[in-house]
């Protein structure tokens, strides 16, 4: 053995020899346990149990006062310890010297081994023991943290499924009957509930579920409402429909960190969207995200859907103005799409939170209705919502967009939905406009998700060039943060190299003992700002390499000055700013949208809008059309369109300065029960094709 090797088990076997005596007669007593955030206090019901419940003791979370919060219920603690590292050579040879310990890799997290222990207690010592031979951060226990579904009660009264087709008013939907109309319904596409199971024998799911992609487990009402919300089956005479109602369902179960890292990679060969509608509390503290899990995401993106990268849709939260976003670290994650709620009417749901790290919103509970979906048993709920349903609903839209392309990666998910997403609620004061010229509100993301905008949107894209990055390192500060002061401090990064972003992350290390005193703004070379973290009641100690994500530069240059500010609008206590780092992401500039023609449902006997974006500014612009499938070269403008004999279905017109034209055209009631084929061409230049079923 080498000698390095030797004075780590040396390390190992007397820090273990020195908290053996602990392990005996610990009934409910306190102890100090190594979990993903540092050393947290718990009690626990069995310690010498294989996994038993505990709860937290925050006596790091005392208010200004001094008053320690109650113990937080609903963790469970597991007889297992999580390992980061590259030399499996030295772990088994620690855990051999302990007797043979089983050591074995977690599934979807490569680099993360979990070593099995006889109880909690043992697991715990073992942990402790195995922290003096590793990094701070590469050994911790595993355990379950309090989950949380994210569904609201509403009036239970309606069951219409407005949010697929909504009258009144007609614009407060996901408009996803455009999408159906073209053939986009989700089939050969199967999409992840990942929580606490579903019924896969309801007699509007069963047809749809996809037993090869699931894991074994029990169900839950939650999770059944949340599949039917993607994939209820259609047409067969039973309740409603899914938004993608011709998609599979599989179920993936929520457990400690290794099982939830496995049920992220859990046959992402198979799965294609992943959906979340759980999280941490919506309480307004910030919440932590294991690196066991984290890694099983950043897995799934890269390997994902045959290298294409896993979707994972999630649940923005419920926690209303008092919370953000940013605080839960899974939905506000690059690699997933938190999905925030509006309601009936197109406004806000009341408990939808903001965030610069919500991509987009969704139809559920919130205005005046609620959610018509499967429930337990043979039964159905009019009730559902929160974001609990906006998720799965973007998630069942997203699906249609895979149909419409196949080929989009993880990220060109993301830029679809940036691209394609409604203004809605277009006269609230939070809308403002990035850099680039997207709409942007902390409210509301990029917008109400438009599956049929989504599927043109997505017909046309052009894959976005490889993933383009920078990143600061660690930017020295070391300043006291003025107390109950409003200018605070100002740090600037200066960007030389120069991309078109996606997502930005703050990485910050402040010590602070009141962190909810904080507001944390970080503002772009083009001037857009992103709120990170507000003031409000937080008692927790210190951001610790706490990453904060925005997703409101998409498309800004990345070049020039990116600046944070740091701002104490609390009096009483007072902190430090260590240091930041700043981490950039995005592309080359090249892919991203074509032209796009997109449209409503098509009716017989009146007069029907098509727009036409992302076309050559100030040039002549036209709609054809026809009955027949082939494909004709047409000469005069040097372009192919996917249809025989193709026809003006009206006259040329001119697009505008910002790539946008307009057509409209009124179709024969003779039509009725027809399909034609519709495009929009300039010279050399081609709109994705509609091949739409006419009412």
């Amino acid at each position: 053995m080498h000698s390095h090797k030797f004075s780590l088990l040396a390390g190992f076997l007397l820090s273990f020899a020195t908290l053996l005596p602990a392990q005996q007669d610990l009934g409910q007593q306190e102890r100090q346990v190594l979990t993903h955030r540092g050393w947290e206090s718990f009690t626990v019901s069995d310690w010498q149990a294989e996994s038993s419940d505990a709860a937290r003791l925050n006596l790091d979370m005392a208010d200004k006062l001094g008053r320690i919060p109650e113990p937080t219920p609903g963790y469970r603690l597991l007889s297992q310890v999580l390992v980061e590292t590259d030399d499996l050579g030295d772990l088994t040879a620690l855990s051999e010297a302990f007797g043979g310990l089983d050591v074995r890799p977690v599934e979807g997290s490569p680099g993360f081994w979990l070593v099995d222990a006889s109880s909690v207690a043992s697991a715990v010592e073992l942990s402790a023991a195995l922290a003096s031979a590793y990094p701070p951060g590469k050994v911790y226990l595993d355990l379950v943290s309090p989950r949380f579904t994210r569904q609201v009660p509403s009036d239970p009264n309606f069951n219409q499924q407005w949010h697929l087709r909504n009258t009144n008013p007609s614009y407060a939907d996901v408009n996803a009957e455009p999408a159906w109309d073209a053939g986009y319904t989700g089939n050969g596409f199967t999409l992840g509930v990942v929580e606490w199971g579903v019924q896969t024998n309801h007699p509007d799911l069963q047809a749809n579920y996809h037993s090869a992609a699931s894991q074994s487990g029990g169900s839950s009402s939650h999770g059944t409402s949340v599949a039917g919300v993607m994939s209820a089956v259609a047409n067969n005479g039973r309740g409603g429909v899914g938004a993608a109602y011709n998609s599979q369902f599989s179920k993936q179960y929520v457990s400690g960190s290794s099982g939830t890292a496995n049920a992220f990679n859990y046959r992402n060969d198979l799965n294609d969207i992943k959906n979340n509608s759980w999280g941490p509390s919506d309480n307004g503290n910030l919440h932590f995200i294991s690196s066991t899990e984290l890694n099983a995401l950043a897995n799934s993106v890269d390997t994902g859907r045959g290298g294409l990268g896993e979707i994972f849709c999630w649940a923005a939260g419920n926690g209303g103005e008092s919370d953000r976003v940013e605080y839960d670290p899974y939905a506000s994650s690059r690699y997933t799409i938190a999905v925030g709620a509006i309601g009936d009417q197109d406004d806000r749901a009341w408990y939808n939170e903001r965030g610069s790290s919500m991509l987009v919103v969704a139809h559920s509970s919130g205005n005046n209705r609620g959610i018509y979906t499967t429930d337990s048993g043979s039964s159905y709920t009019s009730g559902f919502g929160g974001t609990s349903s906006a998720s799965p609903l973007g998630a069942g839209a997203i699906a249609l967009m895979l149909e419409a392309n196949p080929n989009l990666s993880w990220r060109d998910v993301q830029g679809v939905l940036v691209h394609s997403s409604r203004k809605n609620d277009p006269n609230d004061s939070f809308w403002t406009t990035n850099g680039a010229g997207h709409d942007i509100s902390y409210r509301y993301g990029y917008g109400a998700v438009d599956a049929g905008k989504g599927c043109a949107v997505a017909a046309a894209w052009e894959s976005l060039g490889s993933e383009q990055s920078y990143a600061s390192g660690t930017q020295s500060v070391n300043q006291t943060i003025p107390d109950n002061d409003t200018t605070g401090l100002t740090e600037t990064v200066t960007v030389n190299s120069n991309f078109k972003v996606e997502a930005v992350e703050v990485i910050l290390n402040v010590n602070h003992t009141y962190i909810g005193d904080l507001q944390v703004k970080l503002t772009s070379p083009s001037g857009t700002n992103s709120v990170l973290t507000k003031t409000r009641d937080d008692s927790q100690n210190n951001f610790s390499n706490y990453r904060l994500t925005s997703l409101r530069h998409w498309d800004e240059d990345s070049q020039g000055n990116w600046t944070l500010q740091i701002t104490d609008r609390s009096s009483g206590t007072t902190g430090t700013w260590n240091n930041w780092s700043l981490n950039l992401f995005g592309n080359d500039g090249s892919g991203g949208p074509g032209m796009t023609l997109s449209t409503g449902v098509l009716s017989a006997g009146f007069f029907n809008n098509f727009d036409v974006d992302f076309a050559q500014p100030n040039s002549m612009t036209y709609l054809v059309y026809s009955l027949q499938a082939g494909s004709t070269f047409i000469s005069q403008l040097g372009v192919t369109v996917d249809m025989a004999n193709p026809q003006l279905a009206a006259p040329g017109t001119l697009s505008g300065a910002d790539g946008k034209a307009n057509f409209t055209v009124s179709i024969p009631s003779t039509a009725s029960g027809l399909t034609v084929r519709l495009q929009a061409i300039q010279s050399g230049n081609v709109s994705n094709l509609w091949n739409m079923y006419i009412n």
